[in-house]
């Protein structure tokens, strides 16, 4: 058979490997240009999908320049209040979380997949899918089209493919939050390699942690009633969101507003949540990652899902010739995880909203305990190994 995968991103390129070392013809289409790819800003890969990502790449090629994953909290007096270890993940788990440039992974899989022979064309975005019996027809805006026997969209959370196979679902919703950050070099005292220090200030939360090659990297959630649109992200929003964030910090630890400051270019991107689709699928056509379940990235489970969707689908299409059976199969083994995921997720992502002097209070009193208790309950996510590991015909 052969396949069209949408989206090179990081599912996508992982997704194309797979299925070429099951012997399938594969080509992948992205809608940004070669040259846009370079891009975006950090991610957390945690124990999961980090096994997962050492089927495809040399994994260790991401330490080159990274954030460790142990996590400190502080309340708004600089005080620690607990400590969140991630050393012991790579005796219990074979990996431990680390923070790395979502670029570098998306590069190091797309050479890979250069590597294995398959045909990456960029500059294409697509305009309309046609499913028939002997397979599916993707039409780009650029006037190509390309049939084959199916397709797997790993296109994002706006996925043009699902609004194709879907038009009645629901759209994204925006949550009025605003995740923020940036990469950048910090004049004056340094932050110390070896944890993501994580303060939760009087009006809002504020995360930061030193890279192995000396950046500060950092991020916080924006408040925003309106959703911005395109022209605002890329304009006058940062200007709007350094402001608003040197005003919430002015009284939080120094270090804060400080990094604030000094910050040029900041990214920023709106916050939104997938409503549960009751179908990933159709005949010919899956969706995987966001596409299909896209969580908020207050847990770091994203690249993670993606990647573990990556190699249960496969193993579904190969243990079975029939796509919408291999389709069905794989969405009845993942649609139970991801959900609880995703709600995992926005009970993180309401912790870190407006404080309260009551649940402060009870926050920094707990929040041991509350650690202690958090990192047995990941312990089932982290562990996850789908059939050994292993990717049929590796």
């Amino acid at each position: 058979m052969n396949a069209i995968i949408t989206g090179a991103g990081i599912a996508g390129p992982a997704m194309a490997i797979a299925l070429k070392r099951l012997g399938m013809g594969v080509t992948l289409y992205e809608a940004r240009e070669d040259n846009e790819m370079g891009g975006g800003v950090f991610l957390g890969l945690t124990p999961n999908g980090l096994n997962i990502l050492k089927a495809f790449i040399d994994t260790g090629l991401l330490r080159n320049h990274y954030t460790a994953g142990t996590m400190e909290f502080y309340n708004a007096r600089n005080k620690c209040i607990g400590r969140l270890d991630t050393r012991d993940q790579a005796r219990k788990y074979g990996a431990e979380t680390i923070q790395v440039k979502r670029a570098r992974v998306g590069e190091l899989l797309r050479q890979e997949a250069a590597r294995e022979g398959i045909d990456i064309r960029y500059g294409h975005r697509l305009r309309c899918l046609r499913e028939r019996a002997g397979g599916v027809e993707a039409s780009f805006d650029n006037g190509h089209s390309h049939a084959a026997a199916f397709l797997i969209a790993c296109d994002g959370i706006h996925s043009a493919c699902r609004s194709a196979l879907f038009p009645e679902a629901q759209k994204p919703v925006y949550t009025q939050q605003i995740s923020t950050g940036a990469m950048m070099r910090l004049n004056g005292p340094q932050l110390p390699f070896g944890a993501i220090k994580m303060t939760f200030g009087q009006r809002g939360f504020f995360a930061c942690a030193a890279s192995n090659q000396g950046e500060v990297w950092w991020f916080s959630n924006f408040h925003r009633e309106k959703e911005p649109d395109k022209n605002e992200i890329h304009a006058a929003l940062q200007k709007e969101i350094k402001a608003q964030l040197l005003e919430i910090h002015q009284n939080d630890p120094a270090h804060i507003p400080e990094i604030i400051r000094q910050t040029g270019e900041m990214f920023a991107y709106p916050v939104y949540e997938m409503p549960l689709l009751p179908r990933w699928h159709s005949r010919r056509v899956c969706l995987i990652g966001d596409a299909a379940h896209a969580t908020a990235p207050h847990t770091g489970q994203g690249a993670s899902l993606a990647l573990e969707d990556v190699i249960v689908l496969s193993q579904c299409l190969n243990s079975s010739p029939n796509t919408a059976e291999a389709f069905a199969r794989f969405q009845q083994a993942r649609k139970p995880r991801v959900e609880k995921i995703v709600k995992q997720a926005r009970k993180v992502g309401s912790a870190k909203s407006k404080p309260n002097p009551i649940a402060t209070f009870f926050r920094d009193l707990m929040l041991r305990h509350f650690i202690r208790f958090e990192k047995k309950k990941m312990d089932w996510v982290y562990r996850y190994q789908p059939d050994g590991m292993e990717i049929p015909g590796n």
